[in-house]
């Protein structure tokens, strides 16, 4: 909405919000995306999945990641992220020997519940 000389009114920010451990992000806390901070021992995974309507991100905090991903493996070590377009499946594992910390953000689908 245009205020005086045109300008868009500034919306008040929503107050931050900080992923700490296994932190969800929910529909209480955005519109159009979801996301967590997962934590995997050594040998565990997320099982595969697909990403039906929506894209994710992941971003590796600490260890390193397997990702299957379609038909490709791929190791993603910390520091460094991986985008997974809409309808491909995946699977996140820890083949590593020490705990693995990631953080995932994936978008919503029109009429998705308000559920994580």
């Amino acid at each position: 909405m245009a205020g005086k000389r045109g300008r868009m009114a500034r919306q008040a920010p929503a107050k931050p919000l900080c992923l700490k451990r296994r932190h969800l992000v929910t529909a209480d806390d955005s519109k159009y995306l979801r996301g967590r901070v997962e934590i995997m021992k050594p040998g565990e995974e997320t099982g595969a999945h697909l990403t039906e309507g929506k894209e994710e991100v992941i971003i590796v905090l600490e260890g390193t990641a397997t990702v299957y991903y379609g038909d490709a493996k791929l190791r993603i070590r910390n520091g460094y992220s991986l985008f997974i377009g809409e309808g491909v499946l995946h699977n996140v594992r820890n083949e590593g020997r020490s705990r693995l910390r990631y953080v995932y953000v994936r978008s919503t689908v029109p009429g998705e519940k308000r559920h994580h």
